[in-house]
């Protein structure tokens, strides 16, 4: 692609947001990227502890308005809502990436224990699900075991960063035995400082990764 080439970047959360394009910034400058918010979608999935059927439909006509505005490509920031990726992913032939799906590749490279910490209790269920999936494809026999952070999200969405990090970073220093440990949102990016100053074991984030993984999808 010699021009350069136009990402949408789709959020439901505006820490997310920042994430991604912070990403995007550091090691991708010469991409063009514009950003679809619609964090009605975080407070819903919030209250229904997962997925229903009805946001299908908001992540179709979301995604089709970005393809429509010739949209490259789709890069989702959004852990909890695998299975409406997914369906988007069918739906649409241009490059469409789910938030973890690099990270993850990079953890099944690195071992067989993997700890898994978020902050939003649906996303545990949804990138367990994904590790899984993508360990069984390429012949894996792994161990996940989940962390929740309880009251480090809220901390963070009312602008007490530190807070958020500190409770991120005391749930780390507490994992043993794991060959790997994944920060299962764009939003747990902000605290990698913070954890890998109390653990030794290698810690991978999602917005970086992503990025390097959409940039070698477009050059395909």
């Amino acid at each position: 692609m010699s021009r350069s080439p136009n990402i949408v970047l789709f959020h439901v959360h505006k820490d997310a947001m920042n994430a991604a394009v912070t990403a995007f910034e550091r090691d991708w400058p010469e991409a063009r990227i514009s950003n679809l918010l619609e964090d009605g979608l975080f407070e819903w999935v919030r209250e229904t502890g997962g997925v229903v059927p009805e946001m299908y439909d908001a992540f179709h006509r979301l995604s089709e308005y970005a393809v429509g505005r010739s949209a490259d490509g789709i890069l989702y920031s959004c852990s909890a809502f695998r299975e409406c990726i997914d369906a988007c992913i069918e739906a649409f032939e241009i490059p469409m990436l789910k938030p973890n799906d690099a990270m993850i590749e990079a953890a099944l490279k690195t071992g067989d224990h993997i700890a898994v910490l978020a902050t939003v209790g649906p996303t545990i269920t949804s990138i367990s699900a994904e590790i899984e999936e993508m360990a069984r494809a390429a012949g894996r026999d792994i161990t996940l075991t989940p962390y929740m952070v309880d009251g480090a999200f809220d901390a963070m969405a009312a602008g007490d960063g530190d807070t958020h990090d500190r409770l991120v970073a005391e749930t780390a220093a507490e994992i043993r035995g794991a060959d790997v440990i994944v920060l299962a949102q764009f939003t747990l990016a902000r605290a990698v400082p913070a954890v890998a100053a109390v653990t030794n074991i290698p810690v991978l984030n999602s917005p970086g990764a992503a990025v390097a993984k959409m940039r070698e999808l477009l050059a395909g």
